[in-house]
């Protein structure tokens, strides 16, 4: 029998990681190694880091090695080169990307300030607890089709949906299986920031039930495991639907007391944003619970 973990488990399990990354910030950590350490399903760490610190743990990694990059530099005995390999930066460029990035100075230039603190953009919580509903369902386990695009784009996988969407209806049309058609869907396999934008990745698809047809090499069967799921509703733009996952593993799933599976959360599209308004917009969000 799986025990329930609640919102302090929860907590204790990132704060775990937190003080794994302070103690070594220029470790070689992942998403793998670092959800391990925690004991969290590979598939929802990076979310739930995010949803319970305001932050993701990239970014977070990222101050905790420029912090201790700052400590070094301020010492003044070592080179730029040494720094970066120290604090895991690959080499002296990339720690100088990224002291640009987010102190908008280079190194040289950052021995002669003042130390600035490196603190998160602070992301409002506008979805309130009450405001939307979570139920518990059962599903057989299904088959989907999809297409795969890269591209993260002012925080948004909007191109690569649309070139993703486009290939795959224009290769159900050419085989003729609509019939055999469900729900549409989406999923999103990186965290952002974990990998560079242009290399992100987005699934576009449809459920779907038959054999699958002859058709391009880039349009492939994934399964959905069955089981448990908690499954929820957002009303609204696609733009904000960061806020109610947010909101699903920052509050509901801390304070519900369910453990998650090992498998990829989803979405489903329940309308069509060529048919209505972005304010009409209905997306099911499901995330496999035990």
């Amino acid at each position: 029998m799986i025990c329930p973990m609640f919102e302090p488990e929860y907590r204790e399990r990132i704060n775990r990681i937190i003080k794994v990354i302070i103690r070594n910030p220029g470790g070689e950590w992942t998403t793998e190694s670092l959800a391990d350490i925690a004991g969290i399903s590979a598939f929802h760490f990076h979310r739930i880091f995010r949803a319970l610190t305001g932050e993701t743990m990239f970014s977070f990694l990222q101050r905790r090695r420029l912090i201790y990059a700052v400590e070094l530099i301020q010492e003044g005995d070592f080179t730029l080169t040494e720094v970066a390999l120290e604090c895991g930066f690959d080499s002296g460029s990339s720690l100088s990307r990224a002291f640009r990035k987010y102190l908008h100075c280079s190194p040289t230039q950052f021995r002669k300030q003042p130390c600035v603190p490196l603190l998160p953009q602070t992301r409002t919580h506008s979805l309130a607890r009450t405001a939307a509903k979570v139920e518990i369902c059962k599903m057989h386990s299904q088959t989907a089709i999809v297409v795969e695009r890269k591209g993260l784009i002012d925080q948004n996988f909007n191109q690569a949906a649309t070139d993703a969407f486009r290939l795959l209806v224009e290769e159900i049309k050419r085989v003729n299986c609509r019939s055999a058609l469900g729900e549409s869907i989406g999923m999103c396999p990186d965290e952002a920031n974990l990998v560079p934008d242009a290399e992100a990745r987005y699934q576009a698809g449809f459920l779907y039930k038959g054999e699958l047809p002859e058709m391009n090499e880039e349009v492939r069967r994934v399964k959905i495991p069955g089981g448990k799921w908690a499954v929820s509703i957002h009303q609204g733009s696609y733009e904000t639907l960061w806020q109610h996952w947010n909101w699903l593993y920052r509050d509901w799933l801390p304070s519900s007391g369910k453990s998650l599976r090992n498998t990829a959360p989803f979405e489903i599209y329940l309308n069509n944003k060529k048919q209505v308004p972005p304010e009409e917009l209905r997306t099911e969000i499901r995330i496999p619970i035990q």
